[in-house]
């Protein structure tokens, strides 16, 4: 924390930096071994921070909020992808693909929380939010 940034946005850049030279195939072999592990301790701890009551007694925010992320994502990202002159179809396929939230919105919850930033309860609203989108998308 030297320089005032969250260790897992320093790990995050590392990877970035990483990939990016002659040793990015010698990194990505050594972990090959774990990463169906790490995988499925990942989504087994999201699995677990997730509270099914919180989803029963706030069912329509969560479905409401699910909706607009999905939706919102779906619009923008292929509104965007029109300016930049792809085809409709395709626009709309690349928002459908980018539509989900990612796993970073895992890292940044908590840390909002660790910072006050958020309340628990929100956070927890938001993990279960980001983590139905995430299951619902096959890909």
């Amino acid at each position: 924390m030297q320089a005032g940034l969250l260790m897992a946005l320093g790990e995050f850049l590392d990877g970035l930096l990483l990939a990016e030279t002659e040793f990015s195939l010698q990194v990505e072999s050594d972990i090959a071994p774990y990463h169906g592990l790490l995988l499925g301790l990942f989504f087994m701890t999201v699995g677990m921070s997730i509270d099914p009551k919180l989803l029963l007694s706030n069912f329509s925010v969560i479905m409401g909020s699910l909706g607009l992320l999905l939706g919102g994502n779906t619009i923008l990202v292929a509104l965007v992808r029109k300016l930049f002159g792809i085809s409709t179809v395709s626009a709309i396929r690349g928002g459908l693909l980018l539509a989900p939230g990612g796993e970073f919105a895992f890292v940044a919850f908590g840390e909002a929380v660790n910072q006050e930033i958020m309340s628990p309860e929100l956070s927890s609203l938001l993990f279960l939010v980001v983590g139905m989108s995430m299951s619902l998308t096959p890909y």
